[in-house]
């Protein structure tokens, strides 16, 4: 799909631009070679590149990636302690504090 039809620019031109580096619209916009036009587009570039910053960060975060620890300091990482799996059975079986009866 078009994303500027005045400078016959695709969405996949511009998934291009950001995989190779480009971080802002305006990096997008000169790797594409934007011509000043009606300027429509710049709204939906800012889009995609907001969109592709937050997922490239995500990604980072779950993967252990560059970004991880930058995008959020002070994060854990790892989760809360899981249960004994001993405990978890009897809870499941109805004996623990998870089952209630109702009348």
């Amino acid at each position: 799909m078009y994303v500027c039809i005045c400078n016959a620019v695709t969405e996949d031109d511009v998934h291009g631009c950001m995989a190779s580096g480009c971080t802002t619209a305006k990096a997008v916009k000169a790797a594409c070679g934007f011509k000043p036009g009606c300027g429509l587009c710049t709204k939906r570039i800012h889009t995609m590149v907001s969109e592709y910053r937050a997922s490239a960060t995500l990604a980072d975060a779950l993967a252990g990636g560059p970004h991880a620890l930058a995008a959020v300091p002070d994060a854990p990482l790892a989760g809360p302690p899981l249960p004994e799996p001993a405990q978890v059975m009897r809870e499941t079986a109805g004996s623990g504090p998870a089952s209630s009866t109702a009348a």
